[in-house]
């Protein structure tokens, strides 16, 4: 089984990168959040609740985001969140979990997690 989920999230965060960047000044994103879960069906006949998975991206939404990822690259996001879903009570059926964070409308980065 098969589920998806997609978000949108607002943020603000800036780059310590060692060469001149437009990232390294303080900027904010319109992210796109994508999550794919493949598992097994649990006992109320789901593979994940969607509302657990909304409360995981929903906690990047709105905030600066260097306050709790060192370096919040697209990358980093995408690994965050995924961590937060790891941390759902109940995942035994999860068998892979994929994130998807779209900094822009031409530009993502994915993390993708066989359990």
């Amino acid at each position: 089984m098969k589920i998806y989920y997609k978000a949108e999230i607002s943020s603000a965060h800036k780059l310590d990168l060692p060469y001149q960047s437009k990232c390294t000044n303080v900027h904010g994103h319109n992210y796109i959040v994508e999550v794919e879960i493949h598992g097994s069906l649990n006992p109320q006949g789901m593979v994940v609740d969607f509302t657990f998975l909304k409360k995981a991206i929903l906690k990047y939404d709105h905030i600066f985001l260097n306050d709790i990822i060192e370096q919040p690259t697209a990358e980093n996001i995408a690994l965050a969140i995924t961590n937060e879903i790891k941390q759902i009570q109940n995942i035994q059926n999860i068998a892979t979990i994929t994130v998807r964070v779209w900094e822009d409308s031409t530009s993502y980065a994915e993390n993708s997690e066989t359990l």
